[in-house]
């Protein structure tokens, strides 16, 4: 069931299937519907953010109002959001980025930042995903860092990150995803019997802001947004 759900998600394909012939794959092949459900879900949302006063939530989430519309810096982008929900950016826009950004205004967080940095299991609800967070954030931003550093910061640089002093390694940056939803990247290089580490902080309010679920989405699409400027063929 959990298989034939994924492939009407568009998840996998009906032809991972180790039962099926190849004569009845085809065959069921020919009637299957996907559904996407990135896109109901960033219809339901534009629903729910049609209902929202942007006016009243703008200065909690860190937006500008521009005749009715909020704008949104994520991760390095300016994005504008009409107050039926449509967004629209310079380039090509994820359903992910969307969900995002539709979440964060859904949410309307407006709390004071706390400038304490705290690791991803450290957060509410974090510990169920900080498995997940390390293994498709932290892991590949450190493979990024060890094989391509000088490119990797340029790219950060780009995307609105700033180096930062004080901290126990020279390689700290600190960088708004969202408005209110800033991250401390900090990189050790391998040294004697220390393997490398990269560690992502966030703020101890970034709950308020997204859930758990989101705020891993959201650093995997800066993660993802390094990996295309490293390789913008792939």
């Amino acid at each position: 069931m959990p298989f034939a759900f994924a492939v009407t998600k568009g998840e996998s394909d009906i032809s991972e299937c180790p039962i099926l012939s190849v004569q009845e794959i085809e065959s069921i092949r020919g009637s299957l519907v996907k559904l996407d459900w990135r896109e109901d879900l960033i219809s339901k949302l534009k629903d729910e953010v049609s209902k929202i006063s942007f006016t009243k939530i703008a200065d909690g989430i860190g937006a500008k109002l521009k005749d009715g519309d909020l704008i949104l810096q994520c991760i390095g982008r300016e994005f504008l959001i009409s107050s039926d929900g449509k967004i629209t950016a310079i380039g090509h826009i994820t359903s992910w980025v969307k969900i995002l950004l539709l979440n964060y205004i859904k949410t309307s967080g407006n709390v004071d930042l706390s400038g304490k940095w705290v690791s991803f299991s450290e957060l509410k609800n974090g510990m169920l995903k900080s498995i997940t967070f390390k293994m498709e954030c932290e892991d590949p931003l450190n493979k990024i860092l060890n094989s391509s550093m000088d490119k990797a910061e340029l790219i950060l640089t780009r995307l609105g990150a700033q180096r930062q002093n004080g901290f126990p390694t020279k390689y700290a940056w600190h960088i708004y995803l969202l408005p209110k939803i800033p991250i401390l990247l900090l990189h050790w290089q391998d040294e004697d019997d220390f393997p490398s580490q990269t560690k992502i902080l966030l703020d101890f309010t970034a709950e308020s802001f997204l859930d758990v679920e989101s705020l891993l989405f959201l650093v995997e699409e800066m993660i993802k947004d390094i990996e295309y400027g490293l390789d913008p063929l792939r």
